[in-house]
C-alpha cells in the first residue's frame, strides 16, 4: 500500500492554471477577431497547456481542464462588452465552450504519461 504526499503548493497551480486558461481565452478571442479565424489554434493552446499541467500534477486532472477551459468562454464574453466591434456569432460562442473537450485529452493523457513514466524509470524493487 503506498501512501500519497500531499500537493504541495495546491493555490499556486491553480492560480497558475487559471492564469494559462486566461491567455488561452485571450488567444480564443484574437483569433474570432482575426479576418480569416482558425479557432484550432485555441484548442492546440488549451490541449498543450492542459497536457502540461496534467504531467506536472497528474492527481485530479478533471481540474486542469476546468480551470484552463473555463476562462476561455469568460473571455468570450468579457470581450463582447469591452470591446464595442468585436461581434461572435453563436457558433464561436459554441466553440469557446467545446475548447474544453481537446482540454480533456491533454489533462487526462498528460496524467496517463507520468504515471506511466513513474512506473518504468523510478519503479521500486520490493
Amino acid at each position: 500500500m503506498t501512501i500519497s504526499r500531499p500537493e504541495r503548493f495546491p493555490l499556486a497551480f491553480a492560480l497558475f492554471a487559471l492564469l494559462l486558461g486566461a491567455g488561452c481565452g485571450v488567444l480564443h478571442v484574437l483569433v474570432e477577431t482575426m479576418e480569416d479565424p482558425d479557432p484550432l489554434l485555441s484548442a492546440l493552446a488549451v490541449t498543450v497547456v492542459t497536457m502540461l499541467l496534467g504531467l506536472l500534477r497528474p492527481a485530479r486532472p478533471w481540474r486542469w481542464v476546468l480551470f484552463v477551459g473555463l476562462p476561455v468562454p469568460l473571455a468570450i464574453l468579457i470581450a463582447s462588452f469591452v470591446i464595442p466591434t468585436a461581434h461572435f456569432t453563436r457558433a464561436s460562442i459554441a466553440g469557446s465552450f467545446l475548447v474544453s473537450l481537446p482540454g480533456c485529452a491533454g489533462a487526462f493523457g498528460g496524467s496517463i504519461l507520468r504515471r506511466k513514466l513513474s512506473e518504468i524509470f523510478f519503479e521500486e524493487n520490493s
